[in-house]
């Protein structure tokens, strides 16, 4: 019998991706194409050594919930709300995209608990999204 090496941070991963209506990296594109959010949380260097998704919205893994949530907005200033993703409603799709689909899976959750139903995240994160042949541009485009 084989044993699967696991953490308690992969099992809030998979308790998370359970829970979530996970997408494919031609769903995702699909789902981009008609206008739908997509949030890029990988880092900046990450970004700059991979290149950047198309009319992806760039926000840092640590900010998704706050600059996303509705209810937060508020208590930005509007210089800096101006700055800020798209508010979205309790309903909207949004999917997060990182590196690989673990802490996607997490923002995901997250977002989902914060009362926004539609999020969730694409399998095998950007990686898959590349893989698949999918548009990517270089950073600085």
């Amino acid at each position: 019998m084989t044993s699967t090496p696991t953490s308690r941070t992969l099992e809030l991963i998979y308790e998370a991706q359970a829970k979530l209506d996970r997408l494919t990296p031609q769903q995702a594109a699909a789902a981009l194409d008609d206008g739908v959010l997509l949030i890029d949380t990988r880092t900046s260097e990450e970004q700059a050594a991979d290149g950047i998704i198309p009319g992806a919205i760039r926000v840092p893994r640590n900010a998704v919930e706050v600059f996303l949530d509705p209810t937060h907005r508020p208590l930005f200033t509007p210089e800096e709300a101006a700055e800020l993703p798209p508010v979205p409603q309790p309903d909207d799709q949004i999917i997060v995209l990182c590196n690989l689909g673990l802490a996607s899976s997490l923002s995901a959750a997250n977002l989902q608990r914060i009362g926004l139903s539609g999020a969730t995240d694409v399998e095998g994160g950007f990686q898959a999204w590349k893989a698949a042949g999918l548009p990517v541009v270089d950073l600085e485009s």
